[in-house]
């Protein structure tokens, strides 16, 4: 009988191959280490060291020189603050940033390809029309956002219908031609055919699409996602250019940050994540249909206090019903970022930390939150909403779930101080245990 290997099998077996040859280059520390792999997730890396030690394939001092405390800093950076401030990622989003310098090349190869005044689209790419705003770049910059939090925090500072807010897997599109496209998107088959779909619909013939893809390493199964991607850009009038492999660096976000600490992994590594960079040449036009919008996740109503964006899934305001907040992982930090994570089905209340948390009463928990965001008193905004005064009962879960929200809150503004102090202090690398 023939025995076949799972796709997960032959991922890690990749994986320990680019662990060897990376070790084989000279990595003597962890973040060197990541910094040479096609894009596997730092956990991933640990995995496979250890399991690379387990079968003698490296010695365990090989690995105990990997899982030292890493006091060299591969990924320091100059990095000056921007003018114009940018809301915290959240995970519900899928929403890495660019780091300054891919961003700085990513508007210089736009331009080298368009002409003074030609309008550039940029799906998904806020970091992009920040610069472009801040450096008085030439081209005219056009934003399509999901995000109403980002759309909303470039009002002071854009032109009018310069930030547009639209959700590019089902949103009508507006009505414009651009010189060239730069996408961002998931970095998960439907949401990447949907925003090149897009970008067809936005970018004249003869114009130039730029999007970042996933590095091999990213998952089980990305090579032949690729080999996909290709056939269907063919059918949607598209001819690949170029692809550039780990083009494209991102910053590592506060979400993910408190992920790789739940996994043991307490580094600033603060540009270890990679994208390829596409580019493709739209050459023609085609009748393709938009592809099918597959079932949305449930609709959130998301409340901003002091920096922390605090998602509630769609809620019913009818009754009290208690708006505690309730724990479903330990730690209260999700331990993945990925979207086939079926952890995320039981979350009712995300935070842009990457905690999350059931709640039986969502609307009052989201009354509650528009109370502390704008200093009024949650017991009062609960009694004008039902009409009627709380009981005594009422009134200490609800300043229960006040306190647990300050709580949250507090802790969410001291981690994305402190992220930020990590870009330009030393990184190192800490293991579980």
């Amino acid at each position: 009988m023939t025995v076949t290997k799972t796709e997960t099998q032959i991922f890690e077996e990749a994986v320990d191959g680019w662990v060897l040859e990376a070790i084989a280059r000279g990595a003597k520390t962890f973040n060197q280490l990541v910094a040479l792999l096609p894009g596997v997730y730092p956990s991933i890396a640990l995995i496979s060291l250890q399991r690379l030690a387990s079968t003698q394939k490296i010695s365990a001092q090989v690995l105990a020189d990997f899982t030292e405390l890493d006091r060299l800093s591969l990924n320091r950076q100059n990095y000056s603050p921007h003018q114009i401030a940018l809301p915290v990622p959240h995970p519900l989003d899928y929403d890495w940033r660019f780091s300054d310098a891919t961003v700085q090349c990513l508007l210089d190869k736009c331009a080298e390809l368009t002409h003074s005044g030609e309008t550039i689209a940029l799906l998904g790419t806020p970091s992009l029309l920040r610069m472009g705003i801040e450096k008085s770049y030439s081209r005219q910059l056009i934003l399509l956002e999901a995000s109403r939090t980002i759309t909303d925090s470039f009002a002071p500072v854009a032109q009018k219908n310069q930030v547009l807010q639209c959700d590019l897997i089902k949103d009508p599109l507006p009505n414009f031609l651009a010189a060239t496209a730069v996408l961002d998107p998931p970095w998960y088959p439907k949401h990447i055919q949907s925003f090149l779909w897009a970008a067809c619909q936005l970018c004249k013939i003869g114009g130039y699409i730029f999007i970042s893809m996933p590095p091999v390493g990213t998952r089980p199964g990305i090579e032949q996602e690729w080999a996909n991607i290709l056939d269907w850009a063919e059918q949607i009038g598209l001819t690949l250019v170029k692809l550039e492999l780990a083009a494209l660096s991102y910053m590592t976000s506060p979400f993910e940050f408190n992920v790789l600490k739940t996994e043991g992994l307490h580094t600033g590594l603060s540009e270890w994540r990679h994208g390829n960079l596409a580019v493709f040449l739209r050459n023609h036009q085609t009748e393709s249909p938009r592809p099918t919008v597959w079932p949305q996740e449930d609709e959130w109503i998301e409340q901003v206090l002091l920096g922390v964006r605090i998602r509630v899934r769609q809620p019913n305001l009818s009754s009290f019903t208690n708006p505690s907040l309730i724990s479903i992982v330990p730690g209260d930090v999700l331990q993945s970022v990925s979207r086939r994570d079926s952890r995320r089905q039981l979350a009712d209340v995300w935070t842009s930390g990457n905690r999350i948390f059931a709640c039986q009463g969502r609307g009052m928990l989201l009354r509650i939150l528009q109370a502390l965001a704008f200093e009024r008193s949650p017991n009062e905004i609960l009694a004008a909403t039902l009409k009627r005064p709380l009981n005594l009962n009422e009134a200490e879960l609800v300043s229960h779930t006040a306190n647990q929200i300050i709580d949250i809150v507090t802790i969410e503004q001291k981690e994305n101080l402190f992220f930020e102090k990590q870009r330009n202090d030393t990184k190192f690398f800490k293991p579980a245990g």
